[in-house]
C-alpha cells in the first residue's frame, strides 16, 4: 500500500483470464458501487493507418452503432442498450478506440452480451448517412479555404510531419468521401480481434454471471495478431507552423517532444504536469492568468503514448500576446531548468495525483479505463504501483527532465489564429525559424 504523508492507497480486487481466442478479460468487483461498467479496448486509431485510410478507424467506430444482425437498424440498436438503462459510448483516439456501457448491475450481463454482438456483428450499412454526419465533424475544424484550423491538429502535424501521428482522427474529407464498406469490413477484421484487445468490467455484478456472458458472447471473436504501431524514428525539424483564421483570439501552443508512458521518466513527467497546471495556485494560471492577465484560462500537460509523447503549454489570446504568452511559457520553463521545486510543491502535487487514484474506485467508468488502458499497453495495472512510482519522485528528478527534454531549441510553437508580419516576425524569432 503506498502513502504519502498520510494518503493510502488500497489495491482494487480484480481477477484476470484469456479466453480461448486470446481475448485478455479482467474483472474489477466494485459491490459498494450501484452501477457496472464494460469496457472494450482495441488498438485502432489513426496510429495504425496510412495517408490513404486515414480517418476510416474513425468511421468504423460509428458505424459500428448502424446496427447488427439482430438488431439491423441503428434505431433497433440504441433502443435495446437504452432499455437496458444506459447509452453505449464510443471514443477513437491516436493509438486506441474505447466502447463503454455503464448500466444497472441486474443489466450488466445482458449489456456486455448485446456490447458483444456490436463489435463482432456489426452490419456496416447506411453509409451514406453516416458519411453526412461525419463530414459535419470534419467541417468544424476546416476553415473556408478548406485548412485544418483545430490548433492540436496543426501542432501535430508540425511534430509528426510524416508520421501517421500527424494525421487527424477523423482524417481529410476525400478519404471520407472514398471510402466504402469493403473497406470498413477490412479494418475490422484486421483490428478488432481477441489478440488485438482487452475487455474490463468494473462495479456492481455478479463474477460468475458475467464470465458467463463474456464466453458466450466473445469466444466467438477471431484470434487475429496484436497491431504493432509504426515507430517514430525522427523528429520535425520545422519549429513553427501558422494558418491564418479569421477571429477575436489565436490559439498557442508551445510543445517538447517526451518520452512515452512506458519509459521510467513517465512518473516525473506525470507530476511535472501536476506542478505547473493542477489548480488556480499553480504555475501556469498564477503567472499567465493572474500576474499577467495574458488568458482566461490556460494549461500544460503531457500527452503521452506507449513509446512517445508531447508536452504542451497553450492559451487562447488577444492576436497582440500571442509572443507575450510564449515568452512566459518559455520563463517558466526556464525557472524550472534552473531551480527544482520546492519539497512543498512537489508534496502537494503527489498529495493531490493520489487522492484522485484513490477516487478511481468510486466510479466504474475510471476504474475500466484504467485497468482495460493499461492491459492494452502493458503497463501496471495496479493503482498502487503507479502512486509508488510517483511518490518516489524527487524536485530534483523533475528539474533534470526538464533539462533534458525541454531547451529552449526543442520547443515548437503552433498558431492558428490572426498574426500580422510584425507578430508572424516575432514568434518565428522565438522558435528560432
Amino acid at each position: 500500500m503506498a502513502a504519502v504523508k498520510g494518503v493510502s492507497l488500497p489495491p482494487l480486487p480484480s481477477e484476470s483470464f484469456t479466453l480461448g481466442n486470446g481475448l485478455r478479460v479482467r474483472l474489477i468487483p466494485l459491490h459498494h458501487l450501484q452501477s457496472a461498467t464494460a469496457s472494450f479496448f482495441v488498438r485502432v486509431g489513426s496510429r495504425y493507418e496510412s495517408r490513404e485510410t486515414n480517418g476510416l478507424s474513425h468511421f468504423l467506430e460509428h458505424m459500428l452503432y448502424r446496427g447488427t444482425e439482430a438488431h439491423p437498424a441503428a434505431h433497433d440498436l440504441n433502443l435495446a442498450i437504452e432499455r437496458l438503462g444506459g447509452t453505449l459510448d464510443a471514443s477513437t483516439h491516436v493509438d486506441f478506440t474505447s466502447y463503454d456501457l455503464t448500466l444497472p448491475p441486474e443489466t450488466i450481463a445482458e449489456g456486455t452480451t448485446l456490447l458483444a454482438e456490436v463489435l463482432r456483428q456489426p452490419l456496416l450499412s447506411e453509409l451514406s448517412t453516416e458519411k453526412q454526419i461525419i463530414r459535419e465533424e470534419i467541417l468544424e475544424d476546416l476553415n473556408e479555404a478548406g485548412e485544418q484550423i483545430d490548433v492540436d491538429n496543426v501542432s501535430r502535424r508540425l511534430l509528426y510531419p510524416n508520421h501517421p501521428l500527424g494525421f487527424s482522427i477523423p482524417g481529410p474529407l476525400s478519404n471520407l468521401d472514398r471510402f466504402d464498406s469493403h473497406d470498413l469490413r477490412s479494418h475490422h477484421l484486421a483490428h478488432y480481434t481477441a489478440r488485438n484487445s482487452v475487455l474490463c468490467v468494473a462495479g456492481a455484478f455478479e463474477v460468475d454471471e458475467i464470465k458467463h456472458a463474456i464466453e458466450t458472447g466473445f469466444d466467438g471473436m477471431p484470434t487475429g495478431a496484436p497491431i504493432e504501431p509504426t515507430i517514430v524514428r525522427a523528429v520535425a525539424r520545422d519549429r513553427f507552423a501558422y494558418v491564418h483564421d479569421a477571429g477575436s483570439q489565436t490559439e498557442v501552443r508551445v510543445s517538447f517532444h517526451t518520452p512515452g508512458v512506458a519509459d521510467p521518466e513517465a512518473p516525473t513527467l506525470l507530476l511535472l504536469a501536476r506542478i505547473l497546471d493542477d489548480g488556480l495556485s499553480t504555475r501556469v494560471h498564477r503567472t499567465i492568468c493572474e500576474e499577467r492577465g495574458l488568458a482566461y484560462e490556460a494549461f500544460a500537460g503531457n500527452d503521452s503514448l506507449e513509446d512517445c509523447g508531447v508536452f504542451d503549454f497553450g492559451a487562447s489570446v488577444e492576436h497582440t500576446k500571442a509572443p507575450h504568452l510564449v515568452e512566459t511559457v518559455l520563463e517558466l520553463v526556464e525557472a524550472l531548468r534552473q531551480t527544482a521545486p520546492s519539497e512543498d510543491e512537489v508534496e502537494k502535487a503527489k498529495r493531490r495525483y493520489l487522492w484522485d487514484l484513490r477516487t478511481v474506485r468510486d466510479d466504474p467508468e475510471d476504474t475500466a479505463d484504467f485497468v482495460g488502458g493499461s492491459a492494452l499497453f502493458g503497463l501496471p495495472e495496479e493503482l498502487e504501483i503507479i502512486a509508488t512510482q510517483v511518490a518516489e519522485v524527487t524536485p530534483d528528478d523533475i528539474q533534470r527532465v526538464v533539462r533534458r527534454h525541454f531547451e529552449p531549441s526543442a520547443a515548437h510553437l503552433t498558431s492558428v489564429g490572426v498574426l500580422d508580419d510584425e507578430l508572424l516576425a516575432a514568434m518565428r524569432g522565438l522558435a528560432g525559424a
